[in-house]
This record gives C-alpha cells, sequence and structure tokens, in this order.
C-alpha cells in the first residue's frame, strides 16, 4: 500500500468544470516508509537476544564472584558489599550481584511456576555453609538479569512498559537455557547468577542463572 505525504497543502481550489482539487508538495511514500518516519525519534531499546548472548553472559562470566565471598561481605555490611560487589543504577533499584554459585544441586522444587533448584556452596574460609537457589522458571522473580548489566539504561527506552517488557524478554531467554539442561539432584552446577536485594539476606538467596559452564 502508498500513502500521500504532504509538506504543505495549498487551500482547496474547487473546479467546477474539471471536478478536481489541487494539493501542494505531495510524494507516496509504501508502508515501510510510512513505518520508518512514525518511528524516528523513538528508543525501542536493544534486541534481548542479541544482548543476552554477546554482551550479557560474557559480562556475567567475568564479573561473577565466589558466592560464599559476597554472601559473607553481604551479611557483614550491606552498603560496604554493594559497594564493592554489586551494581546499582540508582537508589530506585535493588543492588545486583553476580555470584559465581559452584556446587551440588540437593534438592530440586517444582511445585510451582517458581521452580527452584538448591545448591550447596563451598563456604568462605572460616565461614558457614552458604546454599543458594537458583531460579529454574517457567516464571522468574526479579529483572536483576536487565539491572545487573551496566549495558542496559532506562532511557535507552521510550517508556517503562517497552523497560519492563524488555526485562521480561530476557529473564525467557534464560529461563528457556536453564530448563533444556534439565537438573538433576547430585549434579554439580558452575553458573554466574544474579542476585538482587535491598538488604543483608533474611532468608533464601534466590539469584537467577545466567552463564553457565
Amino acid at each position: 500500500m502508498v500513502h500521500p505525504i504532504c509538506a504543505a497543502r495549498r487551500a482547496l481550489t474547487v473546479l467546477f468544470v474539471l471536478g478536481a482539487a489541487s494539493l501542494g508538495a505531495c510524494h507516496v511514500v509504501t508502508d515501510t516508509e510510512l513505518a520508518a518516519i512514525r518511528n524516528q525519534g523513538q528508543h525501542k531499546g536493544p534486541d534481548a537476544g542479541k544482548m543476552l548472548s554477546e554482551q550479557l553472559i560474557p559480562y556475567a562470566d567475568k564479573n561473577a564472584k565466589p558466592a560464599s565471598q559476597v554472601i559473607a561481605a553481604l551479611n557483614s555490611n550491606f552498603d560496604d558489599a554493594c559497594k564493592q560487589y554489586g551494581f546499582r543504577q540508582s537508589t530506585a533499584f535493588p543492588c545486583n550481584f553476580w555470584l559465581r554459585v559452584q556446587g551440588k544441586v540437593t534438592r530440586i522444587d517444582g511445585s510451582s511456576r517458581v521452580g527452584k533448584a538448591y545448591v550447596d556452596v563451598a563456604p568462605a574460609s572460616g565461614g558457614e555453609p552458604v546454599h543458594v537457589v537458583l531460579q529454574t522458571g517457567p516464571v522468574v522473580v526479579g529483572t536483576g538479569v536487565r539491572d545487573g548489566f551496566p549495558g542496559v539504561k532506562y532511557s535507552d527506552f521510550d517508556d517503562q512498559t517497552r523497560f519492563a517488557a524488555f526485562g521480561q524478554e530476557l529473564n525467557k531467554l534464560v529461563v528457556n537455557r536453564v530448563q533444556s539442561m534439565k537438573l538433576k539432584v547430585g549434579e554439580t552446577v558452575d553458573v554466574a547468577a544474579v542476585y538482587s536485594t535491598w538488604s543483608e539476606p533474611t532468608g533464601e538467596i534466590r539469584a537467577i542463572p545466567v552463564a553457565w559452564k
């Protein structure tokens, strides 16, 4: 389909003899060209799949620190741990920590759509045993995958709706990966996972697994 685009319209001149109207400075564009014109200046954000594979996974793998080390620091002082190990876009977001989760799966809970795999992690020197819960989906709680990566900014998107949709798309992609692995009790895992929190841990340490070894 084509559409007439007019930079300016002269006043209609009724020509009773010819039965025509005169329009000025018009040209015709295709559907594709019209969509491009309408979308000028809009910020839909990056491609989720491309960003995950090309940027986010390498970032997670490189920046993940031993889970027991980070959690020990968190239990000591949240603010200090956030500055040393975490990433926070602003005070409107929780602090996000990339954990290197290495250990054995001791339990899998599929009783709800928020699936969980419980992993025993070796404690830091002189510390207590650490238990990390990997979120396996199909529902993932939180947007740490999006918020824990400095390469994603709210200003990359037109509005909050698109920003939220991007976070959901990233979660779907990481869930697809973990569910394809079909984790089993007794299996050893090595994964960089993001843990988001506003304070010292008070319950389960639930992390979203992203970069698998």
